[in-house]
């Protein structure tokens, strides 16, 4: 009884979770080096980590990677946006589609939204224009 208990168990948290192996290998193609430096490491370990893991390349079915992603290397506004208001919803990522929450961060100063999506814009082959504190209160 306990056993097939235990397999049950295992069969869903495989069939929740996706294929782990799958998304590592996705995102492991990921080419640019980690600036171990940056002042916005640290915030994105604090507030986005849990989500979207330590290499950007979020949950399968749950949170979308943020490593390769056109939000991320595109236009300032959206992306500050997402930060400042949160996002709920179907958004459809690398042709998988994601209907979750995201919080809002408006709680988090200017500063440390600029060094979080910079940081975010600077690595895991992601790029685009620097987004500044004051980019962040003009949108605020």
């Amino acid at each position: 009884m306990q056993k097939s208990l235990f397999l049950l168990v295992m069969v869903v948290l495989v069939a929740a979770c996706g294929s782990p192996k799958k998304e590592k290998e996705k995102h492991a193609e990921v080419k640019t080096a980690i600036n171990e430096d940056h002042p916005g490491k640290l915030s994105y370990k604090k507030h986005c980590m849990a989500c979207h893991q330590r290499d950007a390349g979020g949950v399968p079915g749950m949170y979308p990677p943020l490593a390769d992603n056109k939000v991320v290397s595109g236009k300032k506004e959206p992306l500050i946006s997402v930060m400042l208001d949160g996002l709920s919803g179907e958004i459809e990522v690398d042709g998988e589609t994601y209907n979750g929450i995201m919080a809002s961060y408006k709680n988090l100063s200017d500063k440390e939204i600029s060094d979080i999506l910079n940081y975010l814009r600077s690595n895991f082959d992601n790029s685009g224009q620097k987004i500044s504190e004051s980019d962040i209160k003009t949108l605020r």
